[in-house]
This record gives structure tokens, sequence and C-alpha cells, in this order.
């Protein structure tokens, strides 16, 4: 025990490793939702990525004021488990695992397929999972040196994904795009039902913000520096988002997205092989492709390791899964359990299967973390909040009795309560819309809560305190 009090997370990585960790985890989507949007939406796909714009915008404008007051690992669980108590923390980070080891999986599945553009042999779901686990794998060496070692890996590919996508889309409006290529007609192009289908999987493109949190511990300055790299985040992600569907419909027809299965794999690719040098864009898209994934596959590897740290180190998990490495101070065991179990959720080496398992858990994580916004405010107001979401009304709690005599009043932020409203709505589309999802999620809840209730109820230790705010 003296060990494990004498060793912590080392805050070693700045707001240029925090932009590429969320950054990569949230821009990702767009390289493999386009073409699931696009066959679904059709000319409406961007307006599909838009109302999942509306509720990332507000679920990281909440995480924005409190991963800046909470400065530690463990992002929504942290959160929750100061709110309302261990059973809803608990629930909170069990479900962004669950997102956790899909991204890193479906995203090391989606950059063997845009590898697939260089290597024909990539085509079989045994090839392409074997790749995939080698991809995950060659990740978790990566993150057991270090999380410094891991970002300095991330932000170098990041950077060339921003200069590559600009390039992609400033060939694309300036030499092809055409407005009203494809026309809209809600109601038969497309149904209403695959419209919210498609902003279902449109949502796919912004999860991730959650990572940000996650390296909190390992951040200098995070009063400062997280707020900043989720507005950083926050633009270029939505920026690209919004462009890149625009343009897509505005170069291609919706039919061959449609017709063609490599649109799903690699729709980027895809996409830019309709643009002036086609084949010299496509290749380069393909490129960005791949860096963009794998930093997204590596920052779901750093969020699953995180959150589990900062569950054992609260007792609600066994303490091994919080065992720092001797050397490199990483919470090694975490990060070899939890890439064994995306190595197995990829090697199916089919991306649309693995797709349906996306957003249930982040998206039940982002309504806890709404509500944990409108709690704390309240319960912890006397500290100091170095970014705050903006609007807020005060009511009278007429829940509770006032013994003490003077005013009470309840402070609910206006952005807090949207942030549950729009992520609810989408979980409940995802519920409705994605039925292994909905199978393979409620399994997934199940079995972690029976672990936490056995698991806490036979361990002889005393809970552990709050996580401090240092």
């Amino acid at each position: 025990m003296a060990q494990r009090r004498g060793r912590r997370l080392r805050r070693n990585i700045g707001i240029l490793g925090n932009f590429a960790f969320g950054y990569a985890d949230v821009a990702e989507g767009i390289y493999f939702t386009l073409g699931l949007v696009i066959i679904y939406a059709g000319a409406a796909a961007t307006f599909a990525y838009l109302f999942a714009t509306i509720a990332y915008v507000l679920t990281a404008l909440c995480y924005a004021e409190l991963a800046s007051l909470y400065h530690v690992a463990g992002g929504a669980f942290v959160y929750a488990r100061r709110a309302f108590g261990r059973n809803v923390g608990f629930l909170a980070a069990w479900a962004l695992l669950l997102d956790y080891v899909v991204t890193t999986a479906i995203s090391a599945l989606a950059a063997v397929g845009y590898l697939g553009y260089f290597i024909p042999g990539l085509d079989s779901p045994l090839v392409i999972g074997l790749a995939t686990a080698a991809a995950i794998i060659l990740l978790m060496g990566v993150n057991i040196f270090g999380i410094s070692e891991s970002a300095k890996f991330s932000y170098f590919l990041v950077l060339f994904n921003l200069a590559g996508i600009a390039l992609v889309l400033i060939a694309g409006y300036l030499f092809s795009f055409k407005s009203g290529f494809n026309t809209i007609h809600f109601g038969t192009s497309p149904t209403y039902p695959n419209f919210l289908y498609a902003i279902t999987i449109a949502m796919s493109s912004y999860l991730g913000i959650e990572v940000i949190s996650q390296s909190a511990g390992e951040t200098r300055r995070p009063a400062k520096n997280i707020p900043r790299a989720v507005f950083l985040i926050s633009a270029a992600t939505v920026i690209a988002t919004l462009a890149v569907s625009a343009l897509a419909v505005g170069v291609r027809n919706v039919q061959d997205f449609v017709n063609n299965p490599t649109s799903v794999n690699d729709p980027v690719a895809f996409l830019a092989l309709a643009l002036p040098n086609g084949q010299i864009l496509a290749a380069l898209a393909s490129f960005l492709g791949i860096s963009v994934l794998l930093v997204a596959s590596n920052a779901g590897i750093v969020g699953a390791s995180r959150i589990t740290y900062a569950m054992s180190e609260d007792g609600a998990i066994p303490r091994i899964f919080g065992r720092l490495h001797k050397k490199h101070n990483t919470p090694f065991i975490s990060i070899i359990i939890f890439s064994a179990v995306s190595v197995a959720i990829a090697f199916s080496g089919q991306l649309d299967l693995v797709a349906q398992l996306y957003n249930f858990g982040a998206l039940l994580a982002y309504v806890i973390v709404g509500l944990s916004l409108i709690s704390l405010r309240n319960s912890d107001r006397a500290l100091f909040r170095p970014f705050k979401t903006p609007g807020s009304i005060t009511i009278k709690p007429f829940w509770r009795k006032n013994r003490t005599g003077t005013e009470d009043r309840y402070v609910v932020p206006i952005i807090g309560v949207l942030c549950v409203v729009a992520d609810l709505t989408v979980w409940f589309l995802v519920v409705i819309l994605h039925p292994l999802g909905r199978i393979f999620g409620s399994a997934w809840m199940g079995l972690g809560l029976l672990i936490f209730f056995a698991y806490t109820r036979i361990r002889k230790e005393p809970a552990a305190p709050k996580a401090s705010l240092a």
C-alpha cells in the first residue's frame, strides 16, 4: 500500500498532447461513418451530422467545466462519484469503458480498411481481423511505455491529418463541388426512420471528448489547458465533419455510395477519387484515415486504462487494475486486459458489425455527466471554476426543507439540462434502432453491475476517500 501511495500518474503532457488525443478520438468518426450516413440519409447527410453536432457541443461544454475543475483521471466516474455516490459513478464509468474498448477496436479496424486501399489482399474478415489485432497489440506496447510517448506518437499524426484534410477540402470545393447535386426529399429520400438511424451513426463521429478528461491527471496546468483543448477540438472537429459531409454529397451521387461497398470501408478515399487527381488524393486520404484512426485507437486504450485506474483507486474494482508499472508509471495491467478485449471485439473483421456496438455506453455516460454538472454546480459551489458553462436559472428547491432559516436557492445550468435532453434522446434512438448494440450493451452493463456489487461486498478494505482535485 505504501508503494501505491508513493507512485502516481505523472503530469507530463501539455495542450498539444490533449488536443491530439481528443481530436483524434472525436474526428476519426468521419472516416468510418461517412459512407453509412450517406447510405441512410442520402443528400441530407450533412443535416444528420448537424443534429449530432448539437448534442456533441453541449456535452463538450459540460466536460470543459468539469475537467478544468477536477484535475484527476477518471472523467465521468469522478464527476458522478462526487455528485451521486459510488453506485452511479460506477455506472457511468462502466458505460464509458464499453465505449473505450469499442473505440479501440473499431478505429483499428477502420485503419486496416484504409490500408486495404494500398494492399488489395486485405479483403477477407480473417485477414482484416489479424491485421487489426497486430495494430492494437502495437499500440498497447506504446501505452505501456508512457503517456508522453503516446502523446508524441499522437500529435505528429494529428498535425499531418489536419494539413491533409485541408488539402482535400480545398481541392474539392474549388474544382468539383456542385451545390444541389443531390436533392433532399424528406419522407421519401431519405425516409424518416432512415434519417433517424443516420443521426445515431453520425453521433459516432463525435464520441470521444471524454478521453481528454482521462488525461487530466497527467496534464500540466489542467485548469487552463483542458478547456482550451476542448474548444480547439470542438472547432476543428465540427468544421471538418460538416465540410467533408457537404463535399461528399456535392461531388458524388448518393447512389454511388449505395452501390459500391468500398464506400463503407474507406469512404473519405472513395470521396477523394471523384476529385481532380483523384488517385493521388485518394492515396492521401487513405494515409490520413490510417493515421487519425490509429491515434483514436490509441486514445481508446488511454481512456480505458485511466478510467479503470480511477475506479481501482476508489475501491470500486480490484486494486490490480490500478497497479502502475515500476519503471513507466503506467497502469499496465488495465492496458493489457482491455486491449485484449478490444482485440476480441475487432477479430470479426467486419466494420458494420462492430459499429452497432458503438454509442450505447458513451451516450449513457454523457447523460450522467450532464446531471453531474447540475448537481456539482450546487454541492461544490464554493470551488473556483476556471471555466463555467454560460447561462443558468435559479429556483427554490421545493423538494427539500430549509431548516436553517436562510434563503436557499438551487442553480440549474442550462447547458447541463440541454446536454441531458440531447444525449438521452439520441441514446433512446440507439436503443430502439440498434438491436445488437442494445443486447450487447445491456449485457455489458449487467455484467459490470454484478461484478461491482459482488466485489464491494466481499472486499475487506474500507472505501477509498474521494479523489483530490490536485
